[in-house]
């Protein structure tokens, strides 16, 4: 009788909670929250049989993918972004794609695996990339490009033709042979800024595929007990928060965390750290995937895989513009925040996406870790060209903005310091008048010489810092893309802590790259195509939710 009173207590007990979920739960509880059950969804706003989150190549190939395999399927995307900035961080990249020569197959794949140590990838997942690349990539690049009335184009403008692209050519392997190559408009021929994405998403634009622009995802929604991801809530420009089932699969495809400070300072370790890319990766997806029970990986791989570039930060943009590779002045030197010179500044550590040997590893240069740098020149060098490229950044290549040839144009909005003596110019950006003058004094002794003393710049760089007004600009260290997310296997399932795949949840692109240290260029574009196929393929073998 006792055993049956507490039964029924409890039972009356359960029936009360579960009338006051419901009753609470009248709308989406927990829309602003990572993870949502699917009790709490009173009513799906839209049902789809794959949701792609994010319109950037990787979820771009994943709904290409789709409507090859399934044409029938329904093909939801929702993109953070308006039209016009949608894209992603592959709109304001160098447009490369690297195809390595089928012949080369045994040293590119010892390249590869020499790229990724010490965090090797497991040897499935390097095979199955390896072929990907050597016999899936150029294929469905020329597929696409058809698609969209593009054409593939290579490195020079020609035909294509194998050669070396390697950047660390000290590695095994290094010696194969590959093409670099991009999308242009048909007919055009030479280089296109954006091309690759210009291409992808006009190939999307002629699918039954539809988009949702100004619609992030704010939240997974997650069966308790079977841990299948059922579908997504997202917030729509409007404010209106919308519920969506995915039949067969959630694709979060929606960038990584390169506009993020929090995690940039607490997962890497930096001061500061900004993106040249565009600013709606700021991380979206991590506390999605960390609430799901996701095992994370390449948070912080030995090197910023990436690289830390050099930073131009200006208030009227969120994203940076990128310091000129190879400045056309030669008066000119970068200082720490001692107001010493710390490197040389010359070299072109771009071609190795900011690394350099340091006691025989690779490691970034280290303005992260020297907090504030500035580029400090004189009227000279003001003069000779423009202080950033004219061809990478998302203030550039999306915004469209000109840098003025002579710089005068950014020194009139303020974008760059000017003073008459080099003790005004460290007063006006902070740093102590007497330090930054004995370090420009050194540069000009060493100039006269003709011998950087320190770190062995080229003297055909080298000029005295004499020709006043003299300048400054901060430089900040800069991504172009990062690397950290949420483990996946071959068919971009998202891996759990166990290992297992959480069921019908997916992951693709800059997201939880495969790449886990050394970034070779052309790797990152292709990583998001094999990603985006692999889980638009995988999400279609599944019987859809009942």
């Amino acid at each position: 009788m006792f055993t049956r009173t507490r039964a029924s207590s409890r039972l009356r007990l359960t029936a009360v909670m579960t009338c006051l979920i419901i009753a609470v739960c009248t709308a989406y509880v927990g829309a602003q929250e990572p993870i949502v059950r699917p009790q709490q969804v009173t009513k799906w706003d839209k049902t789809t049989d794959i949701c792609i989150v994010g319109f950037g190549l990787a979820g771009a190939s994943a709904a290409i993918e789709a409507k090859r395999v399934d044409p029938g399927a329904s093909v939801l995307v929702l993109e953070k972004m308006d039209k016009k900035f949608s894209g992603g961080n592959t709109r304001a990249s160098g447009q490369t794609i690297l195809i390595p020569d089928p012949k080369d197959v045994d040293k590119f794949t010892a390249y590869i695996k020499a790229c990724n140590e010490p965090n090797p990838l497991p040897d499935e997942y390097l095979d199955w990339m390896i072929n990907q690349w050597t016999t899936e990539l150029l294929p469905f690049l020329e597929e696409v490009a058809a698609s969209a009335d593009y054409e593939v184009g290579y490195v020079g403008g020609g035909p294509l033709r194998w050669q070396k692209v390697t950047e660390f050519e000290d590695l095994p392997g290094s010696d194969f042979n590959a093409c670099s190559a991009s999308l242009r408009a048909k007919g055009s021929l030479g280089f296109e800024v954006g091309g690759v994405m210009n291409g992808f998403e006009k190939a999307v634009w002629k699918l039954p595929v539809e988009i949702m622009y100004e619609t992030p995802a704010i939240a997974l929604v997650q069966d308790p007990l079977t841990t299948a991801v059922v579908g997504v809530i997202a917030k729509k420009a409007n404010g209106e928060t919308i519920a969506i089932r995915a039949n067969k699969g959630v694709i979060l495809a929606c960038g990584g965390h390169s506009n993020n400070m929090y995690i940039n300072q607490n997962f890497w370790g930096a001061d500061s750290m900004y993106t040249c890319g565009t600013p709606a990766n700021t991380g979206d997806a991590f506390p999605m995937l960390m609430a799901a029970g996701a095992k994370m990986w390449h948070m912080r791989n030995q090197t910023q895989s990436g690289g830390n570039w050099l930073g131009i930060k200006v208030p009227d943009f969120e994203a940076t513009f990128i310091r000129e590779f190879s400045m056309k002045g030669k008066s000119w030197i970068e200082v720490a925040a001692d107001s010493t010179r710390f490197y040389d500044e010359s070299r072109s550590y771009h071609r190795q996406h900011e690394k350099y040997k340091d006691f025989g590893a690779y490691v970034d240069l280290r303005h992260w870790q020297l907090q504030p740098t500035h580029l400090v020149f004189d009227e000279a060098t003001r003069k000779a060209g423009p202080i950033v490229t004219g061809w990478l950044s998302w203030p550039i290549t999306t915004y469209g903005y000109k840098w003025s040839k002579d710089n005068s144009v950014e020194v009139q909005k303020g974008w760059i310091v000017k003073a008459d003596t080099i003790e005004e110019l460290a007063a006006k950006i902070n740093r102590d008048p007497k330090a930054l003058k004995a370090t420009i004094d050194k540069w000009n002794s060493m100039c006269a010489t003709g011998k950087d003393s320190e770190y062995g710049r080229d003297p055909k760089t080298m000029s005295a810092i004499v020709a006043g007004p003299f300048y400054a600009v901060e430089i900040v260290p800069t991504l172009v893309a990062t690397t950290g997310g949420a483990e996946r296997n071959t068919n971009s399932q998202v891996l759990s802590w166990s290992g297992k795949p959480i069921p019908r949840l997916y992951e693709a692109g800059e997201l939880g790259a495969y790449i886990p240290n050394l970034y070779q260029n052309g790797t990152f574009l292709a990583d998001a195509i094999f990603s985006g196929r692999a889980a638009a393929k995988h999400a279609l073998t599944l019987a859809p939710l009942q």
